[in-house]
């Protein structure tokens, strides 16, 4: 069924619905009038009889109205049978002087919105006919005259007379003059109604359009009202702030950048430091508004953009202290200047040497915080190379990389008997660092039941081992490593508040590699040397191309990144000169340049190749059996992307922080 064929069915109900209503109200007017007088005549019998046959009708046709297969005819039969049940009414309430007359027009106004220009021409012609014929036919006498009226003037002269001329010409006019008008002002509302659509559709398919735009722009867009409070935030914009949609909407531009204070927008976009809940560091956002204006030039509100530009201002601190290599064809030796085994000359790191300096001959406990990958245990050994303690044990212990049934004792030691397989007496990790450092990285991962233990060993500087209740003193510097937000663990009730306090005597955050882009030649190039004389190979310089691939690369998965991709490049080199093709494969994907790989997972299968079918009888812990499969998954993505983390991501159809979570989650980072 096309949309005319549906319209007209729309306007069929609507006429069936306005004729039910009018009989409706017929049916009770003479309902009333003879429930008082009675039924005197035989007029008024079949007057009451046509009414109710015409709701009958009205019932029927609505009814069949959704069978009807043919609408044009059934819509021209509805139109004949109300000009012929107001003409029966007429007759039977007095001809000319019938109280009825005005349903005739409604009936042409009814057949113009019906079937438009013809359908009122139709029924204005057989409004004409069986009315003037109904006149007729009363004048001569071949109708009797109902008792509703008097009849004398028809038949004061044996012609008709003037007035009867003029009231029966002014009638049918008026029906051609309702039809012209109905039918016109019924097709203006359809051009109406036809052009509303087409702009309703138009504006569906703008707003979609928009929809797509603003979700898919790199970039944060948020649209704030009069009262400067935030109506609408896209996707970028929510995952800057580290909040969903409507956790924005409210909220006003200083709740959302205090960091702005009494800055104005007016002389240009400014730019700022900004840190969500959890974020590690910093990171520059550029901030851009405009006005939004309606038709007539009033303010409605105003759209603001947001850009993360961390790495534009990264990239542009490195291009700056990289630009002696640009002018070079390739890239040469030079000389590597390092602080304790730390590579790096850059502003933020010339920051960290004199942090470590300062605090290396002290016995502070120091806490360092960075992303995975950034040197956390380099800076470490540099504090304990540093400090009076250098000839004495330093103690380096993965905290999220030992069970958590096993962490106590693996710290603090154990006597004999103290659990099963506790043999003999085993002093702990604390006790093997006495006079030197011990070096708890991940500190974020300890339990929380183990984080009030380390808390007594910081305040009382003693050990208890497990199954002793005895206090050893040791004489051990503390220096802990996160990769977490620990202020964000607190609030998470993961991390004790305490203890951050006690750990946090000196902090040292360590920048990301992509904010230390001029360090990029100088570890290159300090990789380079230690992979070539590992391996037994010349290589001695990298290609401008090759060079100009690393300084652009972002690494996700910071220095350690950059030593697994020097390490196959010098593997792979066949000549001095390591080019674009000596570099993993990974390095080369664009996040855009294909379609999304997928990791097909695997059934569990018997030693047969069959399905495993004693799957669900040996006891399945589903927790346990679904984590297990996470992390296989996990790392068969890691090894598809070479081990770069934010390639994996993508294999994977998640965001970089998820997957990062993930991997800490395991111990796979």
């Amino acid at each position: 069924m096309n949309d005319s064929q549906i319209s007209l069915r729309q306007r069929l109900t609507w006429f069936l619905l306005l004729r039910l209503g009018i009989t409706s109200c017929l049916l009770g007017v003479v309902f009333l009038s003879y429930s008082h007088a009675g039924i005197r005549s035989s007029p008024e019998k079949l007057l009451f009889g046509a009414i109710g046959f015409t709701y009958f009708v009205s019932l029927v046709s609505g009814l069949l109205l959704t069978r009807v297969r043919n609408l044009a005819v059934f819509s021209y039969t509805q139109v004949v049978f109300d000009i012929l049940f107001i003409t029966g009414t007429i007759i039977l309430t007095g001809g000319i002087e019938s109280p009825f007359l005005f349903l005739y027009h409604l009936a042409i106004l009814n057949a113009a919105f019906l079937l438009f220009r013809r359908g009122a021409l139709v029924a204005a012609s057989l409004a004409t006919l069986t009315y003037g014929g109904t006149v007729d036919l009363l004048y001569y006498g071949a109708l009797p005259y109902a008792s509703y009226g008097s009849p004398a003037f028809l038949f004061a002269s044996p012609t008709p007379s003037l007035e009867l001329t003029i009231r029966l010409a002014t009638n049918l006019l008026s029906f051609y003059a309702v039809g012209f008008l109905g039918s016109y002002l019924t097709q203006r509302l359809s051009q109406v109604e036809i052009l509303l659509a087409e702009r309703n559709l138009a504006f569906g398919h703008l707003s979609s359009l928009y929809q797509g735009v603003i979700h898919n722009l790199e970039s944060g867009l948020f649209i704030t009202s009069t009262e400067s409070t935030i109506e609408y935030a896209n996707r970028p914009m929510t995952e800057i702030l580290g909040l969903r949609a409507n956790e924005c909407a409210g909220k006003t531009l200083q709740e959302i950048f205090p960091q702005l204070g009494s800055q104005s927008l007016l002389n240009g976009p400014i730019e700022f430091a900004f840190r969500n809940g959890a974020d590690i560091s910093d990171r520059m956002l550029r901030l851009a508004h405009s006005s939004l204006t309606d038709t007539y030039g009033n303010q409605i509100g105003a759209l603001y953009s947001v850009q993360d530009v961390t790495g534009v201002k990264a990239l542009e601190r490195g291009l700056k202290e990289t630009r002696e290599f640009e002018r070079l064809g390739t890239f040469r030796e030079e000389t590597v200047e390092n602080f304790a085994g730390l590579v790096g000359r850059s502003e933020a790191m010339n920051k960290v040497y004199q942090l470590v300096a300062k605090v290396a001959a002290s016995t502070s406990t120091v806490l360092i915080s960075g992303e995975s990958g950034t040197g956390k245990e380099l800076v470490a050994r540099a504090i304990h190379d540093k400090s009076p303690r250098a000839d004495r044990p330093f103690v380096p212990v993965n905290c999220g990389a030992i069970p958590e049934s096993l962490i106590e004792s693996e710290l603090f030691g154990h006597v004999k008997g103290a659990f099963t397989g506790a043999i003999n007496n085993r002093p702990g990790l604390f006790r093997e660092a006495d006079s030197g450092t011990i070096f708890l990285d991940e500190i974020g991962e300890l339990p929380l039941a183990l984080q009030v233990k380390l808390l007594r060993v910081l305040q009382e500087r003693e050990v208890t081992p497990v199954g002793s209740n005895k206090g050893i003193h040791v004489d051990v510097r503390v220096v802990a490593a996160t990769n977490r937000n620990l202020e964000t663990e607190i609030a998470d009730g993961r991390f004790r508040e305490d203890l951050f306090y006690r750990l946090n005597v000196i902090t040292i955050p360590l920048p990301p590699l992509r904010q230390r882009a001029g360090d990029l030649p100088l570890l290159i190039h300090h990789f380079l040397a230690k992979f070539a004389t590992t391996n037994g190979k010349t290589v001695k310089q990298v290609s401008p191309q090759a060079m100009k691939t690393l300084l652009e690369h972002t690494y996700p998965g910071n220095i350690r990144e950059l030593e697994n991709i020097i390490q196959h490049a010098v593997t792979m080199a066949e000549e001095e000169t390591i080019h674009c093709e000596d570099f993993p494969a990974s390095l080369h994907i664009s996040p855009h340049a294909g379609p999304r790989t997928t990791i097909a997972p695997r059934v569990p299968q018997n030693g047969n190749g069959g399905h495993q079918t004693d799957f669900f009888g040996k006891g399945v812990n589903l927790d346990a059996e679904l984590e297990e499969y996470e992390q296989r998954i996990l790392q068969a993505a890691l090894e598809k992307a070479g081990g770069v983390q934010k390639k994996a991501a993508e294999f994977l159809g998640i965001n970089y922080r998820s997957l990062r979570h993930r991997l800490q989650k395991y111990h796979l980072s």
